[in-house]
């Protein structure tokens, strides 16, 4: 019995495709490039702010993190969402969600333009839009820059000399004013 089976399975292995390998079809790939919204990868670690930066929203793979700032009611406090994974449609990414008290919280970065006021004004990316509950919050979305600063940079191209000697300055005058 056991050389009926030994050779039923060496029949079985000398049979093969008459097809040649390049007949075969193709398998499809996954992009490498991961999702996206215009040109912004929704992979890596993005950022919200109104433009009074009372709020500043952090979401990326594995987290979405709310802080509130002085005002508004909610001084310094930290939210939790349930992390999720974005449902992309018409020019959009929405995080359909909830926090950690169970209140549904929607948050939307449409691929649209936005400027956030101050001096100086910030541009990002995307706008954004965020539904906890019956609260509303609206702001500008991009990438997290990587200082994890809100702020541009001090540095420009062929200052930086200039920009260093007058960090000196100002570390010289808080020293000697003490």
């Amino acid at each position: 019995m056991r050389a009926v089976a030994m050779a039923s399975l060496l029949m079985l292995s000398a049979c093969g495709s008459k097809e040649k390998a390049e007949e075969q079809p193709v398998a499809a790939t996954p992009s490498p490039t991961g999702p996206h919204l215009g040109d912004v990868s929704l992979d890596q670690p993005l950022r919200a702010t109104d433009n009074a930066l009372t709020w500043s929203l952090e979401v990326a793979p594995g987290s979405i993190t709310l802080t509130r700032f002085a005002g508004r009611g909610s001084e310094g406090s930290v939210t939790q969402f349930y992390p999720v994974s974005p449902k992309l449609e018409d020019g959009k990414a929405v995080w359909s969600t909830r926090d950690t008290a169970g209140t549904p919280v929607t948050i939307t970065f449409t691929n649209t333009h936005c400027t956030e006021g101050g001096d100086p004004a910030i541009d990002r990316p995307l706008t954004a839009d965020m539904k906890i509950g019956d609260k509303l919050f609206h702001g500008c979305a991009g990438a997290r820059p990587a200082d994890g600063l809100n702020t541009q940079p001090l540095t420009e191209p062929g200052n930086l000399a200039d920009n260093a000697a007058a960090a000196d300055n100002v570390v010289d005058s808080v020293t000697n004013g003490h």
